[in-house]
């Protein structure tokens, strides 16, 4: 009886042993398959907001140029229109014996490329919005 009872014992222990073995294995593969749920949930996170990253960059590009734009046509202006405009009235007037410093209009217009200038200097402080 001695032995039977010894290789029963020894039989269950070994199943408890192998049972305690399944356990660790299955509490193991779980705590695997969470962490693989778990970044597949960031990374999807990370997706969406890398994307919205991307999409509000591409909108400030896009404000960017249209400043750009306008930047380039008041520098325009400001440098080369404006004053040869004035050149040219100046020169009209002085032929007609007009002091042209009294006319109203030239005196706003040079204070407008004044203005002017200081704007492009300030819109050149913006730049151009990138990702890298």
């Amino acid at each position: 009886m001695n032995t039977q009872k010894i290789v029963f014992n020894k039989l269950f222990k070994e199943e408890k042993v192998e049972l305690a073995t399944q356990k660790v294995e299955l509490g193991s593969i779980n705590i695997i398959k969470d962490a693989i749920s778990n970044l597949k949930d960031i990374e999807k996170s990370a997706t969406k907001v890398a994307d919205k990253f991307e999409n509000k960059i591409s909108e400030a590009y896009k404000s960017w140029q249209s400043l750009n734009q306008e930047r380039n046509a008041i520098y325009t202006w400001v440098n080369n229109e404006a004053p040869a405009r004035i050149s040219d009235f100046e020169k009209a007037a002085k032929e007609l014996g007009v002091d042209s410093s009294s006319v109203s209009e030239i005196k706003e217009l040079k204070k407008l490329i004044q203005i002017g200038k200081q704007l492009v200097k300030a819109l050149d402080d913006y730049k151009r919005p990138t990702t890298g």
